[in-house]
């Protein structure tokens, strides 16, 4: 099934999904024809937002597991499709038309990037060089960019974590990762 309608703020459905599917999210694991499905019904993001759990869940879509329901539907806000990944939600991702951005935070430490109209922009106060490599990451996952857009993003924040061998070791080593193991602390990430 095709998306009918509205394809600038479809495109900001995918970029979240893909990234609720790399987190392991309940409606992550929907297929393409389903989100189409309940987004061909719905006026707008919010609407699917709404709409995405009741109607999944009636379909059989999305069922009671282990844990509950999980995470069933993004959060929507101002106009953005919002997607938080980790225990204490660290992360927070928010698509508009033509904008990602992602947020990676501990306590008063961040890091931010977002790509605008195609154009990269990161900023942050005393990030970890791990901050950045987990931002890079889930940015390729969200906008399955081409292969020099890709390297272009990890350039860009590989650059964020500064220049001493050390900070680039650390992001290049979680950048190396490419499942949720990227959250793991470095105590835990071997070197």
């Amino acid at each position: 099934m095709l998306a009918r309608k509205n394809l600038e703020h479809y495109a900001c459905v995918i970029k979240a999904w893909r990234l609720a599917r790399w987190a392991g999210h309940a409606w992550g694991q929907l297929r393409g024809e389903q989100l189409a499905e309940v987004w061909n019904l719905c006026p707008s993001m919010a609407a699917f937002c709404d709409l995405l759990p009741g109607y999944a869940m009636c379909k059989g879509w999305i069922v009671d597991g282990p844990a509950g329901y999980g995470v069933w539907k993004p959060a929507h806000s101002s106009g953005e499709l919002i997607v938080s990944i980790g225990s204490y939600s660290q992360i927070e991702a928010r698509f508009a038309p033509a904008r990602t951005v992602i947020v990676y935070q501990r306590d008063d430490r961040y890091a931010a990037c977002g790509i605008v109209n195609g154009v990269v922009a990161a900023t942050g106060y005393h990030a970890e060089p791990r901050y950045w490599a987990r931002i890079a990451r889930l940015l390729i996952v969200a906008e399955q960019p081409t292969d020099v857009e890709a390297q272009g993003i990890r350039d860009t924040l590989r650059n964020m974590a500064g220049d001493e061998p050390s900070a680039l070791k650390e992001f290049d080593k979680y950048f190396a990762l490419s499942g949720p193991e990227i959250l793991a602390g470095p105590e835990v990430i071997a070197a």
